[in-house]
């Protein structure tokens, strides 16, 4: 199969002049495997800095935290879950929370229990997804696979400070110790932990991380710069 789709790639792209890339994993793949010779690396689809505004910093001391995304293993649905799971028993005043559809309905019957539980609040599919950003303290993403995470990059706009899985697609959003939490793929501990030395950090030290997150994201994710990129080739070809 994979013999089949990399045949396929190779047939599709043979003719661009250029193609570009959210991640440099993913171009160093496709130029090993001879279908590009180089590629262009992009900031993602980039942020609109005006619809992800910065926004003051939640004062509430409760920390709330805010997962996104389709509910599925590769999303890391497991390691988030079994992450509130004990955090609520040693912090019962924290607060988790889930945005999104179930790609995967063998966990709707799981998250219904520990929002029964007490454990989790669903709110399902939600299309205004700032407004929640802005209310919650830190944005968690476990996921697996990313090519570069929207949902960091928005949170992150927004003056958030994240905490995710430190893996291609999603390292690029955040600077690990400055803007954001970086944890091992696949690994609940590895979450956990990084959850755990979240909570730890002084009030004031969590709201520099956003403020440092939203000056990252303005610095090297505008929106303005994908366009440009996207200009320049067009001129250049």
């Amino acid at each position: 199969m994979s013999r089949i789709i990399l045949v396929m790639y190779k047939i599709a792209i043979c003719k661009s002049n250029t193609v570009f890339f959210q991640n440099d994993k993913n171009r160093l793949f496709f130029k090993e495997h001879r279908i590009v010779k180089e590629g262009y690396i992009l900031p993602g689809s980039g942020v609109n800095l005006d619809e992800h505004k910065f926004e003051e910093y939640p004062q509430d001391e409760n920390l709330k935290f805010l997962f996104i995304g389709r509910i599925m293993k590769n999303k890391g649905i497991d390691e988030f879950l079994g992450c509130a799971t004990y955090i609520k028993k040693r912090y019962p005043s924290i607060c988790f929370d889930m945005l999104g559809d179930f790609d995967e309905e063998r966990y709707r019957s799981k998250v219904e229990k520990l929002q029964k539980d007490g454990v989790i609040n669903y709110y399902g599919q939600q299309d205004d997804v700032h407004s929640f950003i802005k209310t919650h303290h830190a944005t968690i993403l476990p996921t697996y696979h990313e090519g570069l995470s929207n949902v960091l990059l928005e949170s992150a706009s927004a003056g958030r400070p994240v905490i995710a899985t430190d893996i291609p697609g999603c390292k690029e959003a955040f600077d690990d110790g400055v803007t954001g939490i970086g944890f091992k793929p696949k690994s609940q501990e590895s979450l956990i932990r990084a959850v755990e030395n979240f909570i730890s950090l002084p009030y004031e030290r969590k709201r520099q991380m956003g403020i440092a997150a939203r000056e990252k994201i303005v610095r090297e994710f505008d929106r303005k710069i994908v366009i440009k990129a996207y200009l320049n080739a067009m001129k250049l070809n």
